[in-house]
């Protein structure tokens, strides 16, 4: 494997290295600075799109008309947009002169407005607009699909007992579509971690390394200087997430039955 070979392209040789190639990486401040970057954006972005697809997808499942049906159908329509195009555009959104969001607010009196991605202290939250506007519609049409699964019944013995709709959706709702929200949580903990595509487009990892996640670090810095320790940190990313799914599998998933 290429992650224990010292590589380079341009004699086309390989040698063999051990470990060398892990030991050189974890001592690396760059390479812990952007895990530190993606676990901040990961602590950020996966509560937040779990809370928003969780709220969306049961707003829709009271909808019965046609009208529940073409706002389901117009929730998903962001999924078909890819990354790059969406980080295209929210980065002239969010254009500090030109942006579309600060002109509104100069409009209605805000004297000055953030930066968004081109300040160092708010150019990582502003990146969350990005991946919820697209990551959302995924983990609706899930939770969505789960929650018009649970048996109607239950609904109605709850109301003939005199439930309330929030002691409804936390002692039924919730437990049962315990698989498709573990399913979410697990997916989009994955999707975070491997984010690239928005970020880059939007910030490229800046201002002044802000923004550079762990894949930013992978592809732009590692895979164009040394192909053996990019081969390494995709080792070590891989083996993450694979514990921290697994935990999640473990630990989080639960069969309830009523």
């Amino acid at each position: 494997m290429n992650a224990f070979c010292k590589v380079n392209f341009l004699l086309n040789t390989r040698a063999f290295v051990g470990f060398s190639n892990f030991k050189d990486l974890l001592s690396r401040d760059t390479m812990w600075q952007s895990t530190l970057i993606t676990l901040r954006f990961a602590g950020m972005s996966v509560p937040l799109l779990l809370l928003i697809d969780l709220y969306i997808a049961n707003s829709l499942s009271r909808l019965k008309n046609r009208g529940g049906a073409f706002l389901t159908t117009l929730s998903f329509i962001p999924f078909i947009v890819s990354m790059v195009s969406a980080g295209i555009v929210w980065d002239w959104l969010m254009d500090p002169n030109l942006g579309l969001i600060n002109n509104i607010l100069r409009t209605v009196g805000v004297s000055n407005p953030p930066l968004w991605l081109r300040a160092p202290q708010s150019a990582l939250f502003s990146t969350l607009p990005i991946t919820i506007w697209v990551r959302a519609p995924f983990g609706i049409m899930i939770l969505l699909g789960g929650i018009q699964n649970v048996p109607v019944s239950l609904y109605e013995v709850a109301d003939l007992d005199g439930v309330s709709q929030t002691r409804k959706f936390f002692r039924i709702t919730l437990p049962l579509i315990n698989p498709q929200l573990v399913m979410v949580l697990t997916l989009e903990t994955i999707f975070a971690f491997r984010a690239f595509d928005q970020i880059y487009t939007s910030t490229g990892g800046g201002p002044a390394g802000a923004t550079r996640t762990i894949m930013i670090y992978l592809i732009k810095d590692l895979f164009t200087n040394n192909y053996g320790l990019a081969s390494a940190l995709t080792v070590l990313l891989i083996l993450a997430l694979f514990v921290i799914s697994l935990c999640q599998q473990i630990f989080l998933r639960r069969t309830v039955d009523y």
